[in-house]
């Protein structure tokens, strides 16, 4: 393909999570971990402009709620949470902002239905989730604000 039909500045979409730039007035939550990440891609030499711009942007926009009190066995924002189905299969999850999710290593995006679900739950509760494949039930039997030992 002739270099007129390229362009240098744009990035393979499935290599960067795509921003949704914030509307004036608008707060987008981060975690502390995902706002340094897209710092650091920010300061990265090389980051296109049109990215850096996106990445200002959000960042501006951006808050890092603080963490609950340790021992919270309620479900929050930034909350390692383990979820067991009606098969008895374990999931692990972090609730984390839009911006920063990525559900195949386990950063569940607070706007998704899952999410939504599990704000304010508290250990040992039972939900429902209606998911893409069907309603699936959990029981929550595990909530941390510490990375979990692996």
């Amino acid at each position: 393909m002739s270099k007129a039909f390229t362009r240098d500045d744009v990035v393979a979409p499935d290599l960067v999570p795509p921003l949704r730039v914030p509307g004036r007035g608008e707060v987008r939550y981060l975690t502390a971990e995902g706002k340094a990440a897209l710092e650091q891609e920010l300061a990265a030499p090389g980051t296109p402009p049109r990215r850096a711009a996106e990445l200002a942007a959000l960042l501006d926009a951006s808050e890092v709620p603080p963490l609950p009190e340790p021992g919270t066995r309620r479900v929050f924002f930034g909350a390692w949470v383990e979820l067991e189905d009606e098969e008895g299969a374990r999931r692990r999850y972090r609730l984390v902002g839009a911006d920063e999710a990525d559900v195949r290593t386990g950063q569940l995006g607070v706007e998704s239905p899952l999410a939504r679900a599990l704000l304010g739950r508290a250990l040992g509760d039972r939900l429902q989730v209606e998911l893409p494949r069907g309603t699936v039930e959990y029981t929550l039997v595990g909530v941390a604000y510490r990375p979990p030992a692996k």
